[in-house]
């Protein structure tokens, strides 16, 4: 692979740019909620506003864990999704309904989470035109590591990851979501609230898809159709899996 500092951008894939490390079921017996020895990333509930909220805790010896470091970026691959934070507490032991992205040199944190948040759906299998609920709604783990997605220079990075943040913000004052001092944690709580509203539209867009693609299956079958057929289909497979 090409230097990933090079003064130039590269195509890469997940695996070049970082460590991903997926964690295995822990047993709910072994741990408690007393904050009695490490932590326990139990799943996206323990993701917080963009940081680590952990509520379960285990002391007793578990056969070989996997460990997240502070530091590593946190990603949900069971049931929500994509939700992200980054471990902001130290080592805590992951289930297997999380993974651990463990950055390399020369890459921003903050752009890769950009990165993958936009890019992990093409990690969930095709659900086969019916929504999956809950658990069902699984992230590839070995399709994750492969997404690949364009890697500029670390100032270039930075650059577009400034650049975002000023779009999210003028997209919070467009909304009305104006306050004379946000937080940090204020402004993690508004892209959430942002990014909720948007999920519940795409579920709305995905049942009006599925509607039209059987509309158009009624239609002549022509090239233009058949094609606006597996478009729609696309789609909808597509929205499907924003849960």
């Amino acid at each position: 692979m090409e230097e990933l500092n090079a003064q130039k951008e590269v195509l890469v894939s997940l695996a070049d740019c970082c460590t991903v490390l997926q964690g295995k079921n822990v047993d709910k017996k072994k741990t408690n909620e007393e904050a009695q020895g490490l932590p326990v990333i139990v799943g996206a509930s323990d993701l917080v506003c963009g940081a680590l909220s952990p509520k379960r805790w285990c002391s007793q010896p578990l056969s070989n864990p996997v460990y997240s470091e502070k530091g590593d970026i946190l990603v949900s691959v069971v049931g929500t999704i994509g939700k992200m934070a980054v471990n902001t507490v130290g080592r805590a032991i992951l289930s297997k309904h999380v993974c651990a992205l463990r950055i390399r040199e020369g890459i921003s944190r903050q752009y890769l989470m950009a990165m993958v948040s936009r890019l992990i759906l093409d990690a969930i299998p095709d659900p086969d035109g019916e929504a999956l609920l809950g658990f069902q709604n699984k992230a590839d783990v070995e399709m994750l590591k492969q997404i690949r997605f364009t890697l500029p220079p670390l100032i270039i990075q930075e650059w577009i990851v400034a650049r975002l943040t000023s779009v999210t913000s003028m997209i919070l004052a467009y909304k009305g979501k104006k306050e004379d001092y946000l937080s940090y944690t204020r402004i993690v709580e508004l892209i959430e609230e942002e990014r909720k509203e948007q999920r519940a539209h795409m579920r709305r867009m995905s049942e009006q898809l599925g509607r039209l693609a059987d509309m158009l299956d009624n239609l002549p079958p022509n090239a233009d159709t058949l094609q606006m057929i597996a478009d729609a289909r696309s789609a909808y497979s597509r929205l499907l899996k924003i849960q």
